[in-house]
């Protein structure tokens, strides 16, 4: 009876409990343990040191495309050239004259002329400063104010009732500071004409409101996929004022720069831009023209406005070129294709300074009167309705502010 009980039991712990018995004897569980452990640490590292992944990005549909417009930048960097520079040496100027407590309303554009560097234009300035009683004070901070800037720009001094700013030794601007203003000859006016046209409409109604009350008559452009596409058309229509559409096109900044889903890029097909341009003029059948947002590099590209321009005239339309690249083909092929051409002479608010974008202003009146008439550009920002409204009391009021439909062509 004890052999076959001791028999019974050697047999048992042959199975699982034979297993178990040997399994939780030191060696082993140390060993167990360990792999567990090590298990457990590189589990750990990997979670605390993976990379986390970006959220999906979804694809808009045609019918989100105001949804990624809402955060697009209103317009592409212009490329850093002579113009910029002096819009900068404006401001150093403007910054000046705050520090030294002169009225910016007495500050005198006396005339300005258009001139080339590197084959792109940039503006001559003869500035009447008002009244500087401390001359030297006034030359020591707009020095400061200069490099701070513009560290390409030089401050020339000689000594008399005269000063010059220049820029790459390139003269951009001549400063009187005579107390007593000079008698300078003007160029005489002749009628000269000035539109305005404010781009990147669609997405700050607010501003807009503002805009279409003033007792201006501004031409508005329309982003075509936009918040407020329609409610902005709608406005603008019920205003009476001119209304061209904001055609988005591809500029050398891109990717990095997005102009947009609905945009003209220059790796498009012949139908593919037209089908696009078929597309975005459908949405706002009320434009009479088209202008481009952004677009510096399909601008530059021939064969591509070759075939925008034929649709554009075929459409009844003019173009204005917004010229955010000095290498734009736009009015070549305005001629060969015979479309209604104008050509934008002025930015007004790159700056985002009140005083800076009255001054773009007043230099755009000294251009209308020089060349018979003048384009300024400027865009929804609270800036530039407060700007407007400062200046429209003011203004020289021998020059015409027109709606771009009543601007001959060029």
């Amino acid at each position: 009876m004890d052999d076959h009980s001791s028999e019974e039991t050697h047999q048992e712990k042959t199975g699982l409990d034979s297993l178990l018995t040997r399994l939780y004897r030191p060696g082993p569980l140390v060993f167990l343990f360990s792999i567990v452990f090590i298990g457990l640490v590189t589990l750990g590292y990997h979670l605390l040191t993976e990379e986390t992944p970006p959220p999906s990005v979804l694809i808009p549909s045609s019918k989100s495309k105001s949804v990624e417009l809402s955060s697009r930048v209103y317009e592409e960097e212009t490329v850093s050239d002579m113009e910029d520079r002096v819009k900068q040496a404006d401001l150093a100027i403007i910054e000046t004259m705050r520090d030294t407590k002169l009225k910016m309303s007495e500050l005198d554009l006396v005339d300005v002329e258009l001139r080339r560097f590197n084959g792109r234009g940039y503006h001559f300035q003869v500035l009447q400063i008002p009244s500087v009683i401390d001359r030297n004070l006034f030359l020591r901070i707009l020095s400061s104010k200069l490099h701070k800037r513009v560290p390409e720009a030089s401050l020339l001094d000689n000594g008399t009732y005269e000063a010059a700013i220049a820029i790459n030794e390139i003269r951009t601007h001549r400063l009187l500071l005579e107390s007593v203003p000079m008698r300078l000859p003007r160029p005489e006016s002749k009628g000269p004409k000035l539109v305005i046209v404010i781009d990147d409409i669609g997405e700050n109604h607010k501003v807009l409101k503002g805009l279409v009350d003033l007792n201006i008559p501004l031409t508005f452009a329309v982003w075509p996929h936009a918040t407020n596409t329609r409610a902005s058309v709608e406005l603008i229509s019920q205003k009476r004022h001119d209304l061209i559409i904001h055609f988005p096109m591809e500029p050398k900044g891109y990717p990095k720069v997005k102009p947009g889903d609905d945009a003209l890029f220059v790796s498009m097909t012949a139908v593919e831009i037209r089908k696009q341009i078929a597309e975005n003029l459908g949405r706002i059948p009320e434009a009479i023209g088209v202008n481009n947002h952004m677009g510096s590099q399909f601008t530059a590209y021939e064969a591509g406005m070759d075939i925008a321009m034929a649709e554009f005239k075929r459409h009844g339309l003019f173009f204005l070129d917004s010229l955010t690249s000095g290498e734009s083909v736009g009015r070549k092929v305005a001629e060969k294709t015979g479309i209604p051409f104008h050509e934008r002479d002025t930015f007004l608010d790159n700056v985002k300074d009140v005083s800076a974008i009255v001054h773009q202003l007043k230099k755009t009146e000294r251009v209308a009167i020089r060349q018979g008439h003048a384009i300024a550009i400027g865009h929804p920002y609270p800036e530039t309705l407060a700007a407007l409204k400062q200046w429209s009391n003011n203004r020289d009021k021998t020059i015409i502010i027109l709606p771009i439909s009543k601007l001959s062509f060029e």
